[in-house]
């Protein structure tokens, strides 16, 4: 059944353009359902505490903010090719996975008692998000690396 699949296949659907594409389509879904259930996050991520409606506002800049970064995987998967791109690739990863998976997701929402879990199945998408975003960098890097080898030849 799987004899059939090639390095090549996999390179092709693991390419830096449809990572970046689909990690910005993602990342935009996450960022509509933040906007859209700002009270139930707030109250998943203050736990205990009481939320008040600050704290949904809050929510829904949060996912707001986000959209952006959305919007411009998805255009760069789009319109940036080569180099470039694999350069993108490996920048963008290595951002988002210590900013927001470190700084954001690991310390800093601890420090602030922000440390609720919501259910397993809200947690799915932004798991899997951060799993692409951090083969999105190793892939960059092997295009990267291809292309310099061309280069040189």
């Amino acid at each position: 059944m799987f004899t059939n699949v090639n390095v090549m296949d996999v390179k092709e659907v693991l390419s830096p353009k449809n990572l970046l594409i689909a990690i910005g389509l993602m990342v935009i879904i996450i960022s509509c359902l933040g906007m859209a259930n700002s009270e139930q996050w707030a109250e998943w991520g203050w736990d205990d505490e009481p939320v008040g409606a600050h704290d949904a506002a809050y929510e829904q800049m949060w996912a707001l903010h986000i959209l952006p970064l959305g919007v411009f995987a998805v255009g760069t998967g789009l319109f940036v090719t080569g180099k470039p791109l694999a350069q993108m690739s490996m920048l963008a990863s290595a951002t988002i996975l210590l900013v927001i998976g470190g700084g954001m997701g690991g310390y800093m929402v601890g420090k602030h008692g922000y440390d609720g879990t919501p259910p397993a199945a809200w947690l799915i998408l932004p798991v899997l998000t951060l799993l692409l975003t951090l083969v999105l960098g190793i892939i960059g890097y092997m295009k990267y690396s291809e292309l310099n080898t061309e280069q040189e030849a």
